[in-house]
């Protein structure tokens, strides 16, 4: 029963405190429980030292993730949901944190100041290959915690940046990602809770593929995170 237990969890992916105390799945050594072991020392505010210095499995895929305010920290890749609107991309850090994105939005987090548990789209928005010059309006529903509010509902303008964002506020994305990037802003026309402040992305491409490559999203007023895929890749200026 406990083998079936352990499979089934090597299965699905799994948060490093989990696999701390795994010797290994089914059939010896597991590399999705080393790579989460990389990072098993690392605290989520661990700083650009201790995130430069992670020895990185080249099979898995990471997130450096920054608290505004605070040090950065590396995610790693769990597992992938399949989804019509997108996949899923289940991330995990060192302590158990886990940020769930979708399109490089943040859909879904657990063990953070601030949680979004669940996120709803009335409409999907857009490919960011195809946002309109007008801009694109669409409704999000979402579930916070730790204040236990549910349904916040919240209309939302997604436009194009015709100036890119300065240097300060796109850091540490390297300037010639970011120049090569296209930049998107994301802001709350409404909302039945406090709103929160305008979100940044910037798409581009990494390993050969469109994709978000830095964003800025906040989770309330004063709770705002910079993700962006890593290593970074160097990009021709």
């Amino acid at each position: 029963m406990h083998k079936l237990k352990y499979r089934l969890i090597c299965r699905i992916g799994l948060p490093l405190w989990v696999s701390a105390l795994l010797l290994g799945c089914a059939s010896g050594t597991n590399p999705m429980s080393d790579a989460l072991s990389a990072l098993a020392a690392q605290a989520f505010a661990s700083g650009d030292t201790a995130v430069l210095g992670v020895k990185l499995n080249p099979q898995y895929r990471y997130l450096r993730v920054e608290v505004v305010g605070h040090a950065a920290a590396l995610m790693v890749l769990g597992y992938i949901d399949p989804h019509p609107l997108g996949d899923i991309e289940v991330w995990y850090s060192g302590n158990g944190e886990v940020i769930r994105t979708q399109n490089g939005r943040i859909v879904a987090t657990s063990g953070l100041p601030i949680d979004w548990r669940a996120v709803r789209f009335a409409s999907n928005p857009p490919p960011w290959s195809a946002v309109p010059a007008e801009g694109a309006f669409y409704q999000r529903s979402r579930d916070e915690m730790p204040l236990h509010r549910y349904a916040i509902s919240e209309r939302l303008k997604l436009a194009r940046l015709a100036d890119q964002p300065t240097a300060v506020q796109v850091a540490p994305l390297p300037l010639a990602q970011a120049r090569a990037a296209t930049w998107f802003r994301e802001d709350t026309l409404s909302s039945t809770a406090e709103p929160v402040p305008s979100a940044l992305f910037a798409w581009g491409n990494y390993a050969g593929q469109g994709a978000v490559v830095y964003s800025y999203q906040c989770l309330s007023a004063t709770f705002c995170l910079k993700l962006m895929p890593w290593p970074v890749q160097e990009v021709a200026p």
